[in-house]
This record gives structure tokens, sequence and C-alpha cells, in this order.
């Protein structure tokens, strides 16, 4: 792992690089299975047991921003793409 990430608790911190940027959001996008649709809450749910800085909005849209989550439309539904 590196500084970012902590083995046992998750993302650390929001890194600065973006490099670090897309290490990190590809780590956390590794917590979500392919082929399964997930709910917003559900969503939520993974990113809170992956980080320690409080801001689950900012890595969900990470995630989408950098296409490794898709979602609907309303949000109503996420799933993980290649």
């Amino acid at each position: 792992m590196n500084k970012l990430i902590n083995k046992s608790e998750g993302i650390v911190r929001w890194p600065k690089k973006p490099k670090d940027k897309q290490f990190t959001i590809e780590w956390l996008s590794q917590k979500f299975k392919f082929e399964k649709q997930y709910s917003e809450k559900e969503v939520n749910q993974i990113i809170d047991k992956n980080h320690l800085f409080n801001d689950i909005a900012l890595l969900r849209r990470e995630l989408v921003s950098k296409s490794y989550l898709q979602r609907e439309n309303d949000g109503s539904v996420y799933w993980r793409i290649n």
C-alpha cells in the first residue's frame, strides 16, 4: 500500500497529485463487483467503510467521473464498468 491508503482502515486522505488520485480511486473501485447493481445508499456504505476523511460525495463523484462506476441519471442505480 502507499501512504494514502491504510490496509485496515482505507483511504486516509484525498491526495493532491492527479497520479495519486487515480491510484486511490482505482483502489476504491475494486470494492465494487462487476455485474452487480447498487443503490446510492449501498455505494455510500461501501465508500464509508473504506475511507477516513468523511467525504463520501467526493469519492462517489470521482468513481463516476473517472468511469469506474456508472449510474442512472437520477442516481437510483450504480454499477461498476470496465
